[in-house]
């Protein structure tokens, strides 16, 4: 995963919220987060080891 797939992905997972009039429930925002991951190799390895979390699904939860 190159910095520019990760600031792509990044700019996409920070609009999901736009999407959602009443907001993203945290049961989404998990499905969601798993989703994104699975679909995008290297993702959670790139966050935990770049932004130093240590559950990249939480941290894109957060994100969004």
């Amino acid at each position: 995963m190159t910095q520019s797939q990760f600031l792509k992905i990044l700019k996409m997972v920070q609009s999901l919220h736009t999407d959602f009039e009443e907001g993203i429930t945290d049961e989404n925002a998990y499905d969601m987060a798993l989703s994104i991951i699975a679909d995008n190799p290297g993702l959670k390895e790139y966050i935990n080891e770049y932004c130093g979390a240590s559950d990249a699904v939480g941290w894109l939860m957060c994100e969004m």
